[in-house]
């Protein structure tokens, strides 16, 4: 860029203007006085609340005058409201500096009326997309940039009253990464041993859990009842999803989560060795649907059909509206497991770390699958009691590295969250639409089928969106 030079106030008297232009730039001149004189005048003023970030740089206008403009007139044009000049690279484009007291849309309401002026326009100021100050966001950006989250963010952080049901181990709520990011029932009392709101499960004032103790491995220590809102998570797994999904962002510890302004509902229906049953699955998401829940992750799977659990994730669907999401499998083979199979569930493959444009080596692969995400080497939040064993923990605090198809699964569960709080009205199959017609395709290699319409970009999505005004909403009974 050229060194800031003075402009001259002189014009030469042996050069000779235009037919028309003398009487438009003396009409330009005096309007331009005009304004220097009438805006340079100190008011005392009111205590306001404190502005919004500017949208353009104030006292500053870029313009390009059309080809064949004189250049005196270019240069008399130029000093009628600015006090300095520097060019912007080769475009031909001058960002004029302002006299005091000429505001950037007078100005530029001015110069667009003179006839050797192409275009006056402000210095638009652009901000940088959303770049949490998460201590652990750095070990995170390199995935989440490939999902486009950042530019998500600048769109929707996702509302408190969208809830994603998480049907796993259940969630340490203890976590400091989050407090305050799991959903309250409030029409149950903590601690009564009272199924007040008669919804079938004592006590759930954050969850449900529907692990019968018959079902537990021994090696889990003491089974919880089932149907009670015990659901603490002994095995990590829950809530390793859970701050994937929702985890608290932008509080200077931890991670970032992609749906940070969503809350969860721990729904347990897997024990601390990552086992449960299909009539347990089907009962918590029932649950879960029944209790609001719009969003329902589910990263897990079994080789078996069930035709209990299937009805479950048919009614989900049809009568409540749920978006569900499910993990396509980490058995590196062809044939996605259910509930990834079923086809009102979102399946979702993993992409690899080195090479983020292939799949991770133990992701399922078939038609079945609808899209990727990556799914080697995420961050995310573990209870504290867990971390040595299981859990490697980073320097002893509640946060770990895992990988696999349940960890890619709840980045594409959060991406829906945030499409449904964006535009509450959107149905499964729009919400599903949206995901995959802005997905990034992806080269299929010897797998066919393994991320199905591609990568999710999360910011494409919400930007292609189509809102709809006064469409009906989600019916629940």
């Amino acid at each position: 860029m050229a060194a800031r030079q003075p402009l001259s106030w002189g014009v030469s008297p042996l050069t000779r203007f235009p037919r028309g232009f003398t009487g438009t730039l003396l009409a330009a001149s005096l309007a331009v006085a005009a304004a220097y004189l009438t805006t340079d005048v100190r008011q005392p003023q009111a205590a306001t609340a404190p502005s919004p970030a500017p949208t353009a740089v104030e006292g500053e206008l870029l313009v390009r005058y059309r080809p064949g403009t004189p250049a005196y007139a270019q240069r008399f044009m130029t000093a009628m409201g600015a006090l300095s000049e520097t060019k912007v690279g080769e475009l031909g484009v001058l960002r004029l500096h302002l006299r005091r007291g000429l505001s950037t849309s007078a100005a530029g309401a001015l110069y667009r009326t003179m006839p050797g002026v192409e275009f006056a326009e402000p210095n638009y100021v652009y901000h940088a997309a959303d770049n949490p100050n998460d201590l652990l966001y750095p070990s995170q950006r390199w995935y989440y940039t490939l999902v486009e989250a950042p530019q998500a963010w600048d769109i929707e952080t996702g509302d408190p009253s969208v809830l994603v049901a998480i049907l796993d181990s259940g969630v340490d709520a203890s976590h400091p990464d989050l407090a305050g990011k799991v959903w309250r029932n409030d029409g149950e009392v903590s601690g009564d041993g009272i199924d007040n709101d008669g919804n079938g499960c004592v006590d759930d004032v954050i969850g449900c859990n529907f692990l019968a103790p018959s079902e537990a491995d021994p090696s889990c220590g003491t089974p919880r009842p089932a149907l009670t809102g015990q659901v603490n998570d002994d095995a990590g797994h829950g809530t390793f999803v859970a701050g994937i999904i929702a985890a608290a962002t932008n509080n200077g510890q931890g991670v970032a989560s992609v749906a940070r302004g969503a809350r969860v509902m721990p729904v347990k229906v897997l024990d601390c060795t990552g086992a449960g049953t299909a009539a347990d699955a089907a009962l918590g998401l029932l649950y879960a649907v029944r209790m609001g829940a719009r969003v329902v992750n589910f990263s897990f799977g079994g080789e078996q059909d069930s035709f209990t659990f299937r009805e479950a994730v048919r009614l989900a669907s049809e009568q409540f509206g749920a978006v569900m999401v499910a993990a396509s499998g980490n058995e590196g083979k062809e044939g996605v497991t259910f509930p990834a199979g079923y086809p009102q569930v979102i399946a979702v493959g993993a992409t690899a770390r080195n090479s983020p444009d292939e799949r991770a080596p133990f992701s399922n692969w078939g038609p079945e699958v609808d899209m990727a995400a990556p799914g080697v080497d995420l961050v995310s939040t573990v209870p504290a009691a867990l971390c040595g064993n299981p859990w490697a923990c980073a320097a002893g605090e509640p946060y770990a590295r895992a990988s696999g198809t349940s960890f890619a699964a709840p980045q594409v569960a959060a991406a829906a969250a945030l499409l449904v709080s964006r535009s509450p009205s959107m149905t499964p199959a729009e919400v599903l639409a949206a995901l995959r017609s802005t997905a990034q395709p992806l080269p299929e290699g010897s797998t066919p089928g393994w991320a199905g319409a591609g990568r999710v970009r999360m910011g494409r999505a919400l930007a292609a969106a189509l809102f709809r005004l006064g469409a009906p909403g989600i019916a629940r009974n």
